[in-house]
């Protein structure tokens, strides 16, 4: 089933005004959550992830 309903548009002038969903915080935040996920499920995390969560890119 897909949802018909329309987004409302936003008044005029308030488009650009927008932030990017993915901040460097925000992705930080989420490769965190990730490592201490992969830790409780026994899981292998890549390096690359490790790095992000860490700060280092």
């Amino acid at each position: 089933m897909t949802d018909t309903a329309r987004a409302r548009k936003a008044p005029a002038g308030q488009a650009a005004t927008r932030r990017p969903a993915d901040t460097p915080r925000v992705t930080a935040a989420k490769a965190r959550l990730r490592v201490a996920l992969d830790q409780q499920l026994g899981r292998d995390t890549p390096q690359s992830v490790k790095d992000v969560a860490a700060g280092k890119r």
